[in-house]
């Protein structure tokens, strides 16, 4: 990583599934996950267990927005471990998939939980964008959900961690990063919070 030019080195190492790619893939699915991390730190809580309210509404408190920003982003971290992680704009003939970059991924995260009515796609574009309705009224969230939730973010948030930090000792040693580069996994402690 000598060159000072990010997409110069990108083009030149894409290629590289295993080592290259899959540093660069686990860093940004680690930075999106700690986002979700943060809003599910920060989400509304009764005897330690997260309020599961009913419906998404233009009336809401502000805890659902950190509930629905939590579960939107999951969702997002989530697709981008079992779907993809190309633009939406990509030629399909340019699309990676991501199975050949990432390591093998755990049953126990491969399926997000089910919710009745509206699928979780659907409610993590009504988050993100801007609709004719302020709701979704067929969304519901109970309690037996969102403790399934809770389970995935925890159990996404140790695989990406585990594979995170075996990723990047492959990448230092191909790629010759020095000790202490602000990509040594013990460096981003430093920004995680």
């Amino acid at each position: 990583m000598s060159s000072p030019d990010a997409f110069a080195e990108w083009e030149q190492n894409k290629s590289d599934f295993t080592v290259w790619r899959r540093f660069w893939a686990l860093v940004e699915l680690r930075r999106k996950w700690k986002w979700a991390d943060w809003f599910y730190r920060d989400a509304d809580r009764a005897d330690g267990e997260i309020v599961a309210p009913t419906n998404w509404s233009a009336f809401s408190h502000p805890q659902y927005m950190v509930l629905s920003l939590w579960i939107a982003l999951l969702k997002s971290v989530h697709e981008g471990i079992t779907e993809t992680l190309d633009p939406i704009d990509m030629p399909k003939q340019q699309r990676v998939d991501v199975a050949k970059v990432l390591p093998p991924v755990p049953n126990c995260i491969r399926v997000f939980p089910a919710t009745k009515g509206t699928p979780f796609r659907d409610f993590r574009n009504a988050v993100f964008h801007c609709q004719w309705t302020p709701h979704l009224a067929k969304f519901k969230l109970d309690d037996n959900t969102c403790r399934k939730l809770e389970t995935l973010h925890r159990k996404i948030g140790e695989w990406i961690e585990k594979e995170f930090q075996a990723s990047y000792v492959e990448f230092a040693k191909k790629y010759a990063i020095p000790k202490h580069s602000l990509l040594d996994p013990d460096m981003m402690k430093l920004f995680d919070d």
